[in-house]
């Protein structure tokens, strides 16, 4: 369950950072992919053989991608990965579980070379699972969770037709009781 709650509230926080971010920014971060993980990526997000070929309208293409097959997590831990496997290099054998500090004191130059996109991409995937993460989370509003609010309505009940259906519902449970009770009694 732990699992399933985590998954739906970081795929819900890559949706909130897909929706904020600009298609030249999505189709930058797509760009800076190679090889393998660049591949895995078009596969992720059902992108066309030629969609690299024309950079301007690559971030559209990657937006339609991720909302038609639900894959703004996926899509998301791809595009920080450049700057998760660097971030992972600096920090070395704290890699593992990062203090907070040891965030601060790679992040200035993770922020430098990759942008804040890509490392707020990378901060989400870790941010339920380590600590360090968390509590940046917690304490710089650059990686705080964005975003809409998510849309809840409010169901108003009209008293009177609910009143109304309750009443019809009786009258067809006698008429059902009458007529079967008449069919049993023809037995």
């Amino acid at each position: 369950m732990n699992e399933d709650k985590d998954r739906f509230l970081l795929d819900r926080r890559y949706t909130a950072a897909f929706e904020n971010l600009e298609d030249s920014t999505i189709a930058t971060l797509t760009m800076a992919l190679e090889g393998d993980l660049r591949d895995g990526f078009a596969r992720i997000v059902g992108l066309p053989a030629t969609a690299f070929d024309d950079e301007a309208s690559l971030g559209a293409l990657v937006r339609d991608g991720i909302a038609k097959r639900r894959a703004a997590h996926d899509a998301g831990v791809v595009l920080a990965e450049p700057c998760t496997q660097w971030t992972i290099e600096k920090l070395g054998d704290s890699s593992e579980d990062p203090s907070l500090e040891e965030l601060h004191a790679v992040l200035p130059e993770a922020l430098e070379k990759f942008g804040l996109d890509a490392v707020r991409l990378m901060v989400i995937q870790y941010s339920r699972s380590l600590k360090g993460f968390r509590l940046l989370v917690a304490s710089d509003e650059r990686f705080a969770p964005s975003g809409p609010a998510p849309a809840t309505a409010v169901r108003e009940i009209d008293e009177a037709a609910q009143a109304a259906k309750r009443e019809a519902r009786k009258a067809r449970k006698a008429e059902e009781k009458a007529a079967k009770a008449k069919q049993q009694g023809r037995r």
